[in-house]
């Protein structure tokens, strides 16, 4: 019965490791995108047309 336990209890240790990771990964990488989105051109205030002087310029890649 102890050797149960014993193994429920690593599996939920396992689990939250692996849980904590994951979301490690996916912040970092969304920050990541963050900040490339907002250094092209809204933190920088780039005009895109003399008519509306519009502050905002995002960069669209083609894979």
């Amino acid at each position: 019965m102890s050797n149960l336990d014993n193994k429920n209890k690593n599996l939920l240790v396992e689990n939250i490791i692996v849980f904590f990771l994951f979301t490690v990964f996916l912040v970092f990488n969304s920050l990541k995108t963050l900040s490339k989105i907002f250094t092209y051109g809204i933190i920088k205030k780039e005009i895109l047309t003399t008519k509306s002087n519009l502050g905002v310029d995002i960069k669209i890649k083609i894979k």
